[in-house]
């Protein structure tokens, strides 16, 4: 049996989501738990990334809500990506134009 070593309850949520890093780009998936500490999205494609490629922060961007998360990749898994909060507060923005999606 596993220990659990989450501080925060996960709550099980579906909702789509995308995500803007400077280095990888834009990725899209779904949200599948969420806490007061952070997610873990299930990506529609998973990108194969090098050791420290995915430091830094992340812009996450539910879909049809313009309501920016910054958050910080923790781990990256076969199905998706682990992420933290790095800021408590979220922030009603735009993002800039080398962040926009490229659909």
């Amino acid at each position: 049996r596993m220990i659990e070593r989450r501080v925060h309850k996960r709550e099980l949520v579906d909702a789509p989501v995308r995500l803007y890093h400077p280095v990888i780009g834009s990725l899209s998936g779904q949200i599948r738990d969420v806490s007061k500490g952070g997610m873990f999205i299930e990506l529609n494609e998973v990108p194969k990334l090098h050791v420290g490629e995915c430091e830094g922060r992340l812009h996450c961007k539910l879909m049809n809500i313009d309501v920016l998360f910054f958050m910080e990749c923790v781990r990256v898994t076969d199905e998706g990506i682990v992420l933290v909060h790095v800021e408590e507060q979220t922030e009603v923005t735009s993002l800039s134009s080398d962040m926009q999606p490229a659909f």
